[in-house]
Order: structure tokens, then sequence, then C-alpha cells
């Protein structure tokens, strides 16, 4: 019987959990509707523009600066958020069809958001458990995002409807080691491409890049 009731707290406590924070589940992406063109950079060796450095928090809710994560070898970075009605879950099926091809070549990947008001530490933690991802989220208070968003580049614009909004913005894969950054692919390349192009670029292979 305590066996039971125990069963039933834990069922219940989850039922509530899923109530309290829905989580998408990115299970359903086949074939991957990757349609934009994809554009990728790769700065040569003496060219590279500094990547700033920043102090965020993970989906454990540890305070984790970016410089952190690229000191031992090249770190990727993209930019999404959990409440993604679109373009975030298929950018996160790339990355996780993408890791064998990737872990060779970069020692980390993290995701920063782009939605710091509803991407909170444990929002971010359910939501990569959920779907079983294996990399490092990011937040943070939205006055320091905007310096990320700005300082790389990346495109932020948000939308309302009523009381509910969604978040546009740019799809960017960058590569950062030892303070610069090498190279970034912007746009929806396939698994395939994006380990081809991350690779160009983590290994310095420039002329290669096209």
């Amino acid at each position: 019987m305590r066996l039971k009731y125990v069963v039933f707290v834990v069922a219940a406590i989850s039922v509530v959990l899923l109530l309290a924070f829905p989580i998408n589940m990115q299970t359903n992406y086949e074939p991957l509707p990757i349609t934009e063109k994809v554009t990728p950079t790769c700065y040569p060796p003496g060219k590279e523009p500094t990547a700033p450095d920043f102090a965020l928090v993970d989906q454990y809710g540890r305070e984790v600066r970016l410089s952190d994560l690229w000191g031992d070898g090249p770190l990727l970075i993209t930019f999404t958020y959990t409440y993604c009605p679109d373009i975030c879950p298929v950018m996160h099926v790339i990355i996780n069809k993408s890791l064998p091809g990737l872990t060779p070549v970069v020692k980390r990947i993290a995701t920063i958001s782009v939605d710091p008001e509803r991407d909170t530490p444990e929002r971010m933690r359910l939501y990569a458990d959920a779907n079983n991802y294996r990399w490092i989220f990011l937040t943070g208070p939205r006055e320091q995002l905007e310096r990320v968003w700005d300082a790389y580049g990346v495109f932020v614009s948000i939308q309302r409807t009523g009381d509910t909004y969604v978040v546009t913005h740019s799809a960017d894969w960058i590569v950062i080691e030892d303070g610069k950054v090498l190279g970034r692919v912007r746009g929806m390349p396939s698994p395939e491409s994006l380990v081809e192009y991350v690779t160009l670029i983590a290994e310095r292979r420039c002329m290669e890049v096209s």
C-alpha cells in the first residue's frame, strides 16, 4: 500500500509540473523543414573578431562565463528559446542530430536564450531533460542578454498579441575559441552541413568554406 501511495504521489507531481511548465517535446521533425538560405563565414587566422565575455546562468542555476566554456577548445553557441513555436525546435533537432559529428570538433555547445522572462533556469532544465538534450542552456537578465545579442550580431524582436508574444530572431551558429570568433553559420543548415561548416571553421580551413 505504501508503494502504491508513493507511485501515486510521484505521478501527481509529474502532472502538476507538466501543467505548470508545458514542455515542447521535439520528436516529430522528420524530415527537417530546412529552407532558409545558409551563409557560412570563416575568419582567417589573425583577422578574427573579439568574442565578448559575459556571465550568464545555466539550466542548473549556476553562473557560467562564456570564457569558462571556450578555454579548452572551440565552443559552439546558438540563440533560441523554449516557448518557440517554429524555428527553435528545428534548431534543437539539428544540434541533436549533429552531436556525433560535432563532439570531436567542438568541446562544448551552448544555447543562449532570447526570451529571458520565460526561460528561467528551471524551465530550461525541464525542457532539456524532457527532450534528452545534453548540452548547455544559458539565460540571464534581459539587460545582460541584450548586450550578448548585440555583441554577437543576433537579431531579436518581440511581437505581442494580447497577453502573449513570440520572439523573432536570426538563426546563428557561432564558433568561438580563446576569446575570438572563428566564424559563424547563419540560416538553417542540415545536420550534415552544420558539421561540415563547423569543422572547417574550427580547423581554420577558411579557404574551403563557401
